[in-house]
């Protein structure tokens, strides 16, 4: 499987003015070209009602030279629904999805769902540099956007740069094979629709459907595509009884103040699963597909942290609340008057399994 991927979004920048309230998310469909992965991002009114809304692409941190883009974002126009595209100057991919996020105000809880080949999250990672224009594989103002846009040669040229390590790109949704760009996004959206919608068992065969039906086959670059409809991670074992643990330090900054932090620690086995597809052109177009599934470790870990000074009310640090040998305190015991302990979830994963041949 190639590990990459490529932004891409189909929302306009500027948020539109509309009736309903939308929530944005991202998908844990993708779709491969090669060396690149597009994250789709959708929206769902209060009723649920999912719509596709753009693609985020990445590319491979393996497969790019120099200054090549790393990332690019296909947006489509909520009211016309033409699609335009945005990149960024870094080679930092988790910087252009934080910048997605950020405008369209997606959670962090869905940061296992973006693929990228990096090492890294989108939490934390700091704002990406300015969002500019893109354009047929290079960046709007580039010198050699308008040498492209009237070339018959466009692939090659654009191959020729990226090669050299020049600020550019080579992807199929901008090939020049017979097929827009906007028509290629039409297709990919309504095949990553249907995994959105219906019953899981025929997501993939009626996704397969709506791809063939959209006309794409007849754009050389989008059946090289290699669809993954990915399930939830499901439990498979129940929570282990908590681990129970508490650290008293010192503040570095406030020596006469120490802080407290309780914590307690439960573990469990999940499993997800995955459905690889690949349409085969060949009349009358089928589809082929690999079933896969992945055996990991979610972590679910119970904390509350207090600080406390040293007064004359309360001369000493106050040591860890006192816990009989052998027992483990009920999760939030010990924890600040009228407050919870937050929860953060950790999955750790084995790998998929069995191999692929595509």
């Amino acid at each position: 499987m190639t590990s990459a991927l490529f932004v891409v979004v189909a929302l306009g920048l500027a948020s539109p003015v509309v009736a309903e309230q939308l929530t944005h998310h991202v998908a844990t469909t993708k779709i491969e070209f090669g060396d690149w992965i597009l994250n789709p991002i959708y929206t769902e009114n209060v009723d649920r009602v999912p719509a596709v809304v753009g693609f985020l692409a990445v590319a491979n941190r393996g497969q790019v030279t120099g200054n090549n883009i790393r990332a690019v974002w296909y947006i489509r126009d909520p009211v016309a629904g033409t699609w335009s595209a945005r990149s960024w100057s870094t080679n930092d991919p988790w910087k252009a999805i934080s910048s997605v996020k950020s405008h369209w105000m997606i959670p962090d809880d869905q940061d296992d769902r973006w693929s990228a080949s990096d090492d890294g999250g989108a939490s934390g990672t700091g704002g990406a540099p300015e969002l500019q224009n893109y354009d047929g594989g290079v960046l709007a103002d580039d010198p050699f956007a308008p040498i492209l846009a009237e070339s018959p040669f466009r692939d090659v040229i654009l191959e020729t740069l990226v090669a050299a390590g020049h600020r550019a790109a080579s992807l199929p949704i901008d090939a020049l094979d017979g097929c827009d760009m906007g028509f290629k996004l039409d297709s990919l959206a309504a095949a990553v629709y249907e995994t959105l919608v219906g019953d899981a068992e025929s997501a993939v065969q009626r996704s397969m459907t709506a791809w063939v039906a959209s006309g794409a086959m007849s754009c050389t670059g989008l059946w090289l595509g290699v669809q993954t409809t990915e399930g939830p991670p499901r439990p498979v074992t129940p929570w282990s009884d908590p681990s129970y643990g508490c650290t008293t330090e010192f503040e570095w900054l406030a020596p006469d103040c120490w802080s407290t932090c309780l914590s307690w620690v439960q573990t469990r086995t999940v499993q997800k699963t995955r459905t690889r597809a690949k349409l085969n052109p060949s009349p009358p177009p089928t589809y082929l597909s690999c079933d896969q599934t992945n055996t990991g470790i979610e972590t679910r870990t119970h904390q509350c942290c207090y600080i406390g000074c040293i007064t004359l009310t309360t001369p000493t640090v106050a040591p860890c609340p006192t816990v009989a040998p052998g027992t483990t305190p009920p999760i939030g015991t010990g924890c600040p008057a009228g407050s919870n302990p937050t929860v953060t979830t950790v999955y750790t994963w084995s790998g998929w399994v069995p191999p692929c041949p595509f």
